[in-house]
């Protein structure tokens, strides 16, 4: 399988008010269709700009980064988001869901914003995904009525609405215990069996290993990349 993800000496430059901060100093690295990755970083490495990259929220300051062959810095933001609505799945450590609506609806919520999925079978994909993460007798619950585990199982099943090719999770175990983060990140590694790339971004080591292979952060640099 090709790259998914390509980063040619991608540099991002924010200007916070007279200054001028570097939070990607000449990035390059590719991340192939199908593997697990984890960008792993102390706060302040640039792991979370990097995410915004690969997210397609965000453009680079100079370099080429490119999902599944489309370079983003050449898209206008329509295009950008339509990339971005169809090929990339976001699980946050917030989990982020609509409070006012039931489990079934927030999986429903983001095959709106596209055409990927025809609107006679959105519901049953979305019944279908929540199966698969174990919330199949949970389908009517609203978020308050979930436990955080459950919460972010919703969350991974929104991801994966769109059938999108990269699943991108930041710090998704955050917000859990211990031991409802390893079923999470045991979720993670059954989806990447099934064949969807996943990266996740984290500054837990614990949480990195999962991942067959670890992309290490500081200042703005990549000062590690190693599969294990």
């Amino acid at each position: 399988m090709g790259a998914i993800v390509s980063a040619q000496n991608v540099t991002k430059i924010y200007q916070m008010d007279k200054v001028h901060v570097v939070a990607l100093d000449g990035v390059s690295f590719s991340i192939d269709e199908g593997e697990f990755v984890a960008i792993m970083g102390p706060s302040g490495s640039g792991k979370s700009t990097l995410m915004n990259l690969i997210g397609c929220l965000d453009k680079p300051t100079s370099g080429t980064i490119s999902i599944d062959g489309t370079d983003i810095s050449r898209l206008n933001d329509r295009q950008l988001a339509r990339l971005r609505g169809s090929q990339i799945g976001f699980v946050f450590q917030t989990f982020n869901l609509i409070p006012r609506i039931d489990a079934l609806a927030n999986v429903m919520l983001p095959m709106t914003f596209t055409e990927k999925i025809p609107p006679k079978e959105r519901r049953a994909r979305a019944q279908q995904l929540l199966e698969i993460v174990g919330l199949g007798q949970r389908l009517h619950h609203l978020p308050s009525e979930l436990s955080g585990g459950e919460r972010q199982r919703v969350a991974i099943a929104r991801a994966l609405a769109n059938d999108p090719k990269i699943l991108l999770a930041d710090e998704p175990t955050g917000n859990l215990d211990t031991k409802t983060g390893k079923t999470i990140l045991e979720l993670f590694v059954e989806l990447n069996k099934g064949g969807r790339t996943v990266v996740v971004v984290t500054h837990d080591a614990a949480v990195a290993s999962y991942a067959r292979r670890i992309i290490r952060l500081l200042d703005g640099k990549i000062v590690g990349d190693e599969r294990v």
